[in-house]
């Protein structure tokens, strides 16, 4: 069983079940943001004002994934094409530490379905060097979420 979400952002998602939708948005306007089992945090932004095609896309996530890199001093895991059939989804994904000190990744990904661009950044409790980067994780999350 899953929970199907259609948002006003213009995007709809089959989460698992337990996702819960968190009514407040940190991340700001034209934001929302879920909590799915094993501490990961969905953040899927509307910026489609700002992005047009897949070179846009791949810059928006080196963008955002700045934040984890340069801020957060965290280390690049992995980037690249996440190969999901109907859709292009360029990932960066870094290894940083929260503001607690916990150790987390951050994947920040440009989605491009439909002639849409939707941003989706997913964050995760950092299990072991041997675990992480969790691709297929992200990639479940991304392929979860269709642009309408």
């Amino acid at each position: 069983m899953s929970v199907h979400i259609e948002s006003p952002l213009g995007f709809t998602a089959d989460f698992p079940e337990y996702t819960q939708v968190l009514d407040d948005s940190s991340a700001g306007p034209n934001t929302e943001q879920y909590g799915l089992l094993g501490g990961v945090l969905v953040t899927v932004i509307k910026d489609d004002n700002s992005v047009q095609d897949a070179p846009q896309a791949t810059g928006w996530a080196h963008l955002m994934a700045g934040f984890y890199l340069e801020e957060r001093g965290g280390t690049l895991l992995a980037e690249g094409e996440l190969g999901l059939p109907g859709k292009s989804a360029y990932a960066v994904v870094a290894g940083y530490s929260d503001a607690q000190g916990s150790p987390k990744v951050a994947a920040t990904v440009g989605v491009l379905e439909n002639g849409r661009f939707i941003g989706v950044v997913v964050i995760w409790p950092y299990t072991s060097p041997e675990a992480e980067p969790r691709l297929d994780l992200l990639k479940d999350v991304v392929a979860a979420i269709s642009v309408s």
